[in-house]
């Protein structure tokens, strides 16, 4: 746990300035994380320190400092420490964790060679990953079968929605046209001596009549005068 030493410190942080200056953050054990996350060994409760931020511990006789790729960084002694390289920390030095600034402090009777023979690692922490076993549908693959799923579901509701096109009645046949009338065959004319020969058939008008009768008679009288002795 976090700030609680099972058999004493074997070395402190100091805060160094503000309000909590000469406040105290034990280091338990000889491999530690410091951070602003619930699982930190050193706990420093500061919005400006990462979760996880960096890491302590006693290496070939000395302590090494190791940033984790924190937001803010981690500077000792004012150099800024490039991510996941160990530095050594000597006692007395001066640390800054984001923007809390803090002095690394010996304990006397503390004897961090020997703990760090007999400290055993906790197991690191099993990622959610790891601990499902068989096969994962991936939730991409899920998403695109439920667009699809979808998309079908619309295409079937609009075609349903259209309403169905009904066919108009044929149109009735047309009554035949009626065939034309036959043209007139105009007459030829008769010829002028046929009408003169056909104008002796038509009886005389009442008054030639007459003047033929005369004619006839006096015809008649002169060859009676003609004839006598």
């Amino acid at each position: 746990m976090a700030n609680v030493p099972t058999a004493g410190p074997l070395a402190t942080f100091a805060v160094a300035a503000g309000p909590r200056h000469g406040e105290l953050h034990p280091v338990p054990q000889p491999v530690v994380v410091i951070g602003r996350g619930a699982g930190s060994d050193v706990l420093i409760d500061d919005d400006s320190v990462s979760d996880a931020h960096a890491r302590l511990e006693w290496d070939l006789g000395a302590w090494r400092i190791t940033d984790l790729g924190s937001t803010n960084g981690t500077a000792v002694e004012g150099v800024k420490l490039a991510p996941n390289v160990p530095t050594p920390l000597p006692y007395g030095t001066t640390v800054r964790f984001g923007g809390v600034k803090l002095q690394f402090r010996q304990v006397a009777e503390a004897d961090p060679a020997a703990a760090r023979q007999s400290f055993a690692p906790p197991p690191p922490p099993t990622r959610l990953k790891e601990e499902r076993s068989g096969f994962r549908f991936p939730v991409w693959l899920a998403v695109l079968l439920l667009v699809l799923a979808a998309l079908v579901a619309y295409a079937v509701w609009q075609t349903v929605r259209q309403p169905v096109p009904v066919e108009a009645p044929a149109p009735a046949a047309a009554a035949p046209a009626p065939a034309p009338a036959p043209a007139a065959v105009p007459l030829a004319p008769l010829p002028v001596d046929s009408l003169a020969g056909d104008s002796a058939l038509v009886d005389p008008a009442p008054g030639d009549s007459a003047g033929a009768d005369t004619a006839g008679a006096g015809a008649g009288a002169d060859t009676a005068a003609g004839t006598a002795p």
